[in-house]
């Protein structure tokens, strides 16, 4: 028995939840999760990743670079 493939509009569900900052999509052309998000300083940062996991890393990392 295989497992279930979750949607990925569950997943963008889930992540954001995780990251309120973010407006987070997924890209059916490019089977991709995106994300855009707004630093402090007033400029515009944004993710593409393969995965919710590489979205995750990404996104931490980004706001922690945030001034």
């Amino acid at each position: 028995m295989s497992e279930p493939k979750i949607s990925p509009a569950a997943v963008v569900r889930a992540l954001s939840a995780r990251f309120p900052g973010w407006t987070i999509w997924w890209g059916e052309a490019t089977s991709r999760f995106w994300g855009m998000s707004r630093r402090r300083d007033g400029l515009f940062v944004h993710i593409e990743a393969r995965s919710a996991q590489e979205f995750v890393q990404r996104a931490r990392e980004m706001d922690a670079d945030a001034p």
